[in-house]
């Protein structure tokens, strides 16, 4: 159940299952150093860094800890980022989206809120979870927006959550939406969908 997941798509974007043929697609679209500002990690800093994250995404899977999608703009027709499903209880139906990075050429544009409206139908109406959680840098005041724009509720700060590429310590805020949440949260993300697609004559590929 939490390793065998198909595509999930619309009619604009698809969150592929990721696999060692994405390597080099992610490398391409992963080289803005803005992506990975407030990041732990730069997994795409080299082609050998990215496939070394590749084939520890995979590994996790393997473990079922982790579900790694790669995004694709149908508009485009490439790969513009990544997302995961990750920190799985099953016994508890609790779980993060996380791991995301997107081109800087589709942030801010329609294909974060359709890639979570995909995920998070996914772990509410088919894994059947009562808790989906989110996190991010303190300081990540657009990954914040953006998570509150999807319709998470901030929950506080974990002090001291990880450890950045410049050692410094990471405090992380945490967000989540839970199952009582979902409908309205589904009702709205369709409205901001539709709202914006409209806006752009009815086609977000133009």
């Amino acid at each position: 159940m939490f390793t065998i997941v198909p595509t999930l798509q619309d009619e604009y974007v698809a969150l592929e299952p990721m696999t060692v043929k994405h390597i080099a697609p992610l490398y391409k679209t992963g080289q803005a150093s803005s992506i990975w500002e407030w990041t732990s990690h730069h997994y795409c800093r080299t082609e050998q860094a990215t496939k070394n994250w590749v084939e520890k995404c995979l590994s996790n899977k393997q473990l079922g800890v982790q579900i790694p999608f790669v995004v694709i703009d149908k508009c485009q027709n490439q790969v513009v980022g990544s997302s995961s499903f990750l920190n799985i209880v099953k016994e508890h139906k609790t779980i993060e989206i996380g791991y995301t990075f997107l081109n800087p050429s589709v942030q801010k544009s329609h294909v974060n809120r359709s890639c979570k409206l995909l995920m998070l139908t996914y772990a509410f109406e088919v894994f059947e979870m009562n808790r989906v959680a989110f996190q991010t840098h303190q300081k990540n005041q657009q990954s914040r927006t953006a998570i509150l724009g999807v319709g998470a509720k901030f929950e506080g700060i974990l002090r001291c959550a990880r450890i950045q590429q410049d050692g410094s310590n990471r405090n992380s805020a945490i967000y989540s939406i839970i199952k009582s949440d979902w409908p309205a949260v589904k009702a709205d993300l369709h409205a901001k969908l539709t709202f914006a697609r409209n806006k752009r004559n009815k086609n977000v590929c133009s």
